[in-house]
């Protein structure tokens, strides 16, 4: 067992990899750095400055997958006429200064390039100040490159003056500076590695917003299993009784009104159940508090709700699917068998015909037991409850990549952890099963 048990998570290893990259994908071929950025911002006319900023802060101003060493180390945004910017705190070496004007481009724009008093500057003409003119209409000649050289001091100034022609207003200025980078550094210093691949060793990091995730994830597992471990119990014991009494009444009024009321509790929208329940026992008998949360045991009334609304929600489908399991055992030989010693039907349904049903409800059962601490999206929003699934369902909504991908991630990992506890408990349950 102990060998198939490392095959498996051995082969769970490029799922887990997969997922991540699916996800990175998802976010960041679709959604940039940028679009993230103005979301998270939420102001009408963020400028590229602010972006940039915000980019900064949170580890987003990495090229995706290879860096190939320029960083970008200043965004101005300025309008059009005669335009002068200092830059204070620039370190010696090579720069790249790129234009960016609005399209369609035309017009010339003359840049005049200045160090200050402790650094030297050298442009491609020679050392000093240096002016270069850029036709806008050529794409080419809208990034300018020129080396910084100090004569004292860490860190310089950097001094300059665009004059754009007036067919040609200035937009946005972006300062590069090329940094020495190994082999190694140059995947590693990539938002794919920080934000992703250190996932495969648990380190989930920070949200966008600054929060530690690993911390929140601690602090929000036990309202969420305070909800979902209730009504996975109770909700496993109710349908798997209620089955075998319509299975043992196969044939008769019982059975079919009770497989008709399963089918219309499966049409009917858990939200029809939210608002009915928080309407009847919140707002009329004022039995429970129809939302928020408490610790200790002051949590149970407000769990109350959502965990019998959670139960009530499931009866239907898990009813229908015990209930069939039920009957498809109790056509074979060994059932036909027991009855013709004799025994009672009720022995015959719980002793033997559940026991050897248990392949196909461990099946469902094992491999939901992992969900369990992701939480419900849904009654952990409605009643306000900050358990994992109210933390993954806001992060969707403030497209915080950080979260979601550390979410993402976990679900895939207790998934696969869900289907080698389902192989195992087979084992046990079955002596005929070896796993090789």
């Amino acid at each position: 067992m102990t060998a198939y048990v490392i095959r498996r998570i051995l082969y769970a290893l490029p799922i887990v990899i997969g997922v991540n990259l699916i996800t990175f994908a998802l976010f960041f071929f679709v959604n940039t750095p940028d679009d993230m950025a103005r979301a998270h911002l939420g102001a009408k006319r963020v400028t590229e400055e602010q972006i940039s900023r915000w980019k900064r802060e949170r580890g987003y101003q990495f090229p995706y997958f290879y860096n190939d060493g320029w960083s970008e180390t200043e965004v101005r945004q300025v309008s059009g006429g005669d335009v002068s910017l200092r830059m204070p705190t620039q370190r010696a070496g090579e720069y790249r200064l790129r234009i960016e004007v609005p399209s369609p481009d035309k017009g010339t724009l003359d840049v005049e390039i200045a160090a200050g008093e402790t650094a030297r500057l050298l442009l491609p003409d020679g050392p000093g100040r240096g002016r270069v003119r850029i036709d806008l209409a050529d794409p080419d000649r809208k990034a300018i490159l020129f080396r910084l050289e100090s004569t004292e001091g860490e860190y310089h100034a950097l001094e300059l003056s665009f004059r754009p022609s007036e067919a040609a207003p200035l937009a946005v200025v972006r300062l590069y500076l090329k940094e020495d980078l190994s082999f190694t550094e140059r995947f590693t210093e990539t938002i794919f590695w920080k934000k992703s691949v250190r996932l495969l060793f648990f380190r989930f990091g920070t949200s966008d917003d600054g929060r530690n995730i690993g911390e929140e994830i601690r602090k929000r597992i036990k309202p969420s299993l305070a909800v979902t471990l209730p009504i996975f119990l109770i909700g496993l014991a109710v349908n798997i009784t209620v089955a075998g009494i319509l299975a043992f009444y196969r044939g008769t009024y019982l059975d079919f009104w009770g497989v008709v009321t399963c089918v219309v509790m499966m049409s009917v929208s858990i939200l029809f159940y939210v608002i009915g329940g928080q309407w009847l026992l919140g707002k009329i008998l004022r039995l429970v508090p129809v939302s928020g949360y408490d610790t200790g045991l002051y949590a149970a009334k407000f769990v109350l709700l959502p965990v019998v609304i959670g139960i009530i929600g499931g009866i239907g489908n898990g009813v229908r699917w015990y209930r069939t399991i039920y009957l498809e055992e109790m056509g074979k030989d060994y059932v036909r068998t027991a009855r013709a010693k004799g025994l009672p039907e009720s022995v015959v349904l719980y002793k033997h015909t559940l026991k050897n049903a248990m392949i196909p409800i461990l099946t469902g059962v094992v491999v939901t037991i992992p969900f369990l601490f992701i939480g419900s999206l849904v009654l952990e929003s409605f009643f306000a409850i900050p358990g994992m699934g109210s933390f993954t369902l806001e992060a969707i909504q403030r497209q915080d990549f950080a979260i979601v991908q550390a979410m993402v991630f976990l679900g895939s990992v207790l998934y696969i952890a869900g289907l080698i506890m389902t192989d195992i408990s087979y084992t046990l349950v079955d002596p005929r099963i070896r796993l090789e």
